[in-house]
């Protein structure tokens, strides 16, 4: 009896990555319409939230934003002993379909 453990790892591997950029993609496309929306909404004068500024709102989306590339870079160091093997490879490839189809 042959193993698939790590065919199944590998393709799990390359879903897990293309799930990954799909959800990516759309999180980006929804961030960006609740700005618009956000904004256009300031503009007519009409308040999602009473006492906030459209400025305080994107103050503390920066804030959020800097802590977060923080901690990716802190957990995604590739760095010069680092090696590229199959699994990262896959899982790249899935990443940028999902986020190129998604």
């Amino acid at each position: 009896m042959t193993d698939l453990s790590p065919t199944l790892i590998l393709a799990l591997t390359f879903v897990v990555g293309l799930l990954l950029g799909l959800a990516i993609k759309k999180g980006v496309v929804a961030l960006i319409l609740g700005l618009v929306a956000i904004f256009l909404a300031s503009y007519i004068g009409f308040s999602l939230a009473p006492n906030y500024s459209v400025q305080d709102i994107l103050n503390k989306i920066g804030s959020h934003t800097s802590i977060v590339v923080d901690e990716v870079q802190k957990l995604i160091s590739i760095g010069y002993d680092a090696s590229l093997t199959i699994t990262i490879a896959l899982f790249a490839v899935g990443l940028l379909i999902g986020l190129w189809k998604g």
